[in-house]
């Protein structure tokens, strides 16, 4: 008896395991859906950049001097959105800028895949306009996009 308990309690561990591991890496981020990704307003001050979960990965993907430009993009937001399993997040330069410097930003996070892919985009408005520059986690390809958003990126471009 106490042999099938212990077979019992061990299957049942492994089972919850496997359903936590088919989880995707950033499944928790999902409460930032229909939030705003910055809010310098807030106490404590909100940025969904700096989270580590999110922060590590995009140093990682577009180095300093894009996350610096990224974070420039983002001077005009809208709440992230929850499309197919990625958390959107557009911005736009602030209209402060020089319009040669202008362009819009998608940042897409897959909270649904175990590898956590993210994905950056960055499209030239004005001067720059139909200039744009893909990063992705999961090699040149972002592949994976929601329709919605490469639409999104489809207008940028034309």
């Amino acid at each position: 008896m106490k042999l099938i308990q212990i077979i019992l309690f061990v299957t049942l561990s492994l089972c919850l395991s496997i359903t936590t591991l088919a989880q995707g890496k950033y499944r928790h981020l999902k409460k930032w859906a229909n939030e705003y990704p910055l809010d310098y307003t807030a106490k404590p001050k909100i940025n969904f950049f700096a989270l580590p979960e999110i922060r590590q990965p995009l140093l990682k993907l577009i180095g300093p001097k894009n996350l610096k430009r990224l974070m420039k993009d983002f001077g005009m937001v809208t709440p992230i959105n929850l499309i197919g399993g990625y958390l959107i997040l557009e911005g736009v330069t602030s209209n402060r800028t020089p319009d040669n410097e202008v362009e819009n930003a998608i940042v897409a996070v897959n909270i649904s895949d175990r590898a956590g892919t993210i994905m950056v985009i960055f499209s030239g408005i004005g001067d720059r306009f139909g200039q744009t520059e893909y990063f992705c986690t999961n090699g040149k390809s972002c592949n994976g996009l929601p329709t919605e958003a490469r639409n999104k990126i489809k207008e940028w471009e034309h």
